[in-house]
């Protein structure tokens, strides 16, 4: 048998940054080698990034991912090898290649603070630069945003319907890469949910302490002992009671039993056992037990958490039948986000200038409709509280401004906030939505307005190109 050629086989399979810049679709560059053989490299482009529609079981999404986006445009440049492989796809050409060999994004960005509350239709991010640097960015922005947003807009959800008790985050379980565990693992720590950085890398990558109480004496671990009581008493003395012990290996009653057994065993030696954990069977009757069983002899500290494949509609079903458990474990649900796996996200150009020059761009497809010119948008509130976005122009005054200036000419003017000062926004952000966009078993419709003047603006491009 013919031995396997390793010559398409690549030194790893993550995603490194020089995938980055080459990973676009081949018209992306073959359009921005046009406008450069076409003279229009100095004309001045105005793009928005828009999430078009809200899935039907959202009521709010919530914009992540502008850390990301801000740290990979300061170093974005292509390399000759990345040059040359374009040049041989003949997807370029040699005038572009020249052009490239000295890329430098110049231009201006506009954003939503990572963490704020939008609704589809709305600019997240307005970026102004040479139309051939904002037209290179296409893929990238759509890719960031897509996926940090999903995860945050997914993420917050079982937080909220976790009430007042602990929301316990994503780890890497069941992820399709390990791209998105580390994203939904950093949206989970922004929306609040404890313990996404008992994953070392995640810790380690943002600077953060590792979690230790939610180490968890797991099934592998039961199994790998003669008994499991053996292996419970092992590693609770080992991490001095800092510790879950899953009590559903083998007979649920059973297990409770032992975790008793060595909780007492700890007292005596003046420590005592954090929690047990559920992630099997009928969660509520089991969670009753074990919490009567705990109680009975006095171990009315030590934490119940349930898992299993929990969403915040099974959370709050848990919640309102008064579930005694201390902790809902979320994973699968999260990171997949099955209930709405995907966000039209759109990069549509909106303005183009040349000198004292300009030619607005707009889309007039019915349900895909994008609106000209440089836009702003706008919040209302009343008495504190969100009551309606108006999309218009950005020297308009209709409201409080959500897009702030991240980048001027190709620099950083905005002090990135830490993932705690995000969690604190976000937090502030849902203090300030009216109570019924909570809900999470209900869906209710938000007020987007698009301002009279936009509106015109809209109409009049509308009918310069019908004539």
């Amino acid at each position: 048998m013919k031995e396997k050629s390793s010559k398409n086989i690549p030194q790893t399979h993550l995603f490194v940054p020089e995938d980055l810049h080459l990973y676009d679709l081949p018209q992306i560059f073959s359009a921005s080698a046009t406008w450069l053989e076409c003279g229009m490299e100095n004309q001045t482009a105005t793009f928005d990034l828009i999430i078009r529609d809200m899935p039907s079981c959202r009521n709010f999404l919530l914009f992540c991912g502008l850390e990301e986006i801000i740290e990979s445009i300061k170093k974005w440049k292509y390399s000759e090898e990345e040059i040359e492989d374009l040049l041989n796809s003949k997807i370029i050409t040699k005038k572009f290649a020249e052009y490239l060999k000295n890329f430098k994004f110049t231009g201006t960005i506009y954003a939503m603070p990572e963490g704020t509350v939008f609704f589809p239709g709305e600019s997240v991010i307005r970026i102004t630069a040479p139309i051939i640097e904002a037209n290179l960015l296409t893929m990238f922005l759509i890719n960031i945003v897509t996926g940090n947003t999903k995860f945050l807009s997914k993420v917050i959800r079982p937080v909220i319907a976790s009430k007042s008790k602990i929301c316990l985050g994503v780890a890497g379980l069941r992820a399709e890469s390990f791209e998105s565990a580390i994203k939904c693992a950093r949206a989970s720590y922004i929306a609040g949910a404890e313990g996404a950085n008992s994953v070392p890398a995640f810790a380690r990558k943002y600077n953060l302490k590792l979690i230790q109480p939610l180490t968890v004496a797991y099934h592998a671990v039961i199994k790998s002992f003669p008994t499991e009581l053996e292996a419970m008493r092992k590693m609770a003395n080992l991490f001095c009671g800092k510790i879950s012990l899953m009590v559903d290996t083998y007979d649920f009653t059973q297990g409770v039993k032992n975790a008793i057994t060595v909780a007492n065993k700890l007292k005596q030696k003046g420590l005592s056992l954090y929690g047990i954990m559920i992630d099997s069977g009928d969660l509520f009757k089991l969670c009753v037990q074990a919490r009567k069983m705990l109680d009975d002899v006095g171990l009315q500290d030590v934490k119940i958490t349930v898992a299993s494949n929990l969403d915040e509609y099974k959370i709050k079903e848990l919640n309102d039948r008064k579930i005694p458990a201390d902790a809902f474990l979320i994973a699968t649900e999260a990171i997949a986000v099955p209930d709405a796996p995907k966000l039209e996200t759109v990069y549509k150009l909106a303005e183009l200038r040349e000198d004292t020059k300009i030619k607005y761009c707009a889309k007039f497809s019915p349900g895909k409709e994008s609106y000209p010119g440089r836009k702003q948008v706008f919040r209302v509130k009343k008495k504190g509280i969100f009551e309606k976005d108006i999309i218009g122009h950005e020297d308009e005054n209709l409201g409080e401004p959500i897009l702030v200036e991240v980048v001027r000419n190709g620099e950083v003017v905005y002090d990135l906030p830490s993932l705690d000062e995000i969690k604190s926004y976000v937090k502030t952000q849902l203090a300030q939505l009216p109570e019924r966009f909570l809900e999470i078993d209900k869906q209710h419709e938000y007020k987007v307005e698009i301002s009279g003047r936009l509106s015109d603006l809209f109409k009049k491009v509308q009918k310069e190109h019908s004539s």
